[in-house]
């Protein structure tokens, strides 16, 4: 039977550990082996994971996410969110350039899927509107990536 109060609450302590910038209780949320999937492409353990959040903090050391709403149907939990930061470190964009910090602020509404068991987050998707966020930054849309 899912557990939808340790569902909700891994979740909670996530959007915590992750606005507080804190690394360790970040990885505290996830299980070992857990996999997220986003614009940036696959990682397939906690640690990956962390590294993308650490590439985020080092280009917008102020960036929280604000929670809007949170659904729950068994061990799954989607949540809405807007994230806002200010862009003064270097970031790495999804195609592997490194843009040096700009000043701009900027905002973004996001959706997340988790999936829990043991009250630990297994499985990560997360979805963005990278050319928002493109626009903000004052870049030009980057040519498409094809893959096989």
């Amino acid at each position: 039977m899912p557990d939808v109060v340790n569902a909700v609450s891994v979740v909670d302590r996530f959007f915590s550990a992750y606005n507080a910038h804190d690394p360790e209780a970040v990885l505290s949320c996830f299980a070992p082996q857990a996999a997220s999937v986003g614009p940036p492409g696959q990682s397939e353990n906690r640690d990956q994971i962390l590294s993308y959040y650490e590439l985020i903090w080092t280009g917008f050391p102020d960036v929280t996410f604000t929670v809007w709403q949170t659904i729950t149907e068994g061990d799954e939990v989607a949540a809405t969110s807007m994230a806002a930061g200010t862009h003064t470190g270097p970031f790495t964009l999804p195609d592997g350039e490194v843009i040096q910090g700009t000043g701009r602020r900027v905002a973004a509404r996001v959706c997340w899927v988790f999936g829990v068991e043991n009250g630990l987050i297994v499985s990560q998707q997360v979805f963005y509107d990278q050319l928002e966020v493109y626009a903000q930054l004052g870049l030009s849309c980057p040519a498409p990536v094809h893959r096989p």
